[in-house]
């Protein structure tokens, strides 16, 4: 058996911020533009044009311009932290858990 902490969805845990864009914006039947991703919040999390917020902790994550470049976060985190941050953010965009 794996250990929890060993899960990791992707080996890069930017690609977790653009599924979690995707995923917010195939909710709000609009397409992903990598320039202005959709305005979404919950309890969990807040996704703004340039700007993450993952409420639980504070934990910030900004880019430049568009999704995926000059990406920069507020807290050093392993993968496996990101990854379990994406993965609640998803959980809570489709009310799971």
């Amino acid at each position: 058996m794996v250990a929890e902490e060993q899960f990791e969805m992707y080996d890069d845990p930017f690609k977790m911020l653009i599924l979690l864009a995707t995923l917010v914006a195939e909710k709000q039947g609009v397409p992903l533009a990598y320039e202005k991703v959709p305005d979404y919040g919950n309890e969990v999390f807040a996704l703004q044009n340039e700007r993450f917020l993952y409420k639980k902790d504070g934990t910030e994550i900004t880019w430049f311009e568009f999704l995926g470049r000059d990406i920069a976060c507020s807290r050093d985190l392993s993968r496996s932290e990101y990854n379990r941050m994406f993965v609640d953010c998803m959980a809570s965009l489709y009310a799971i858990g």
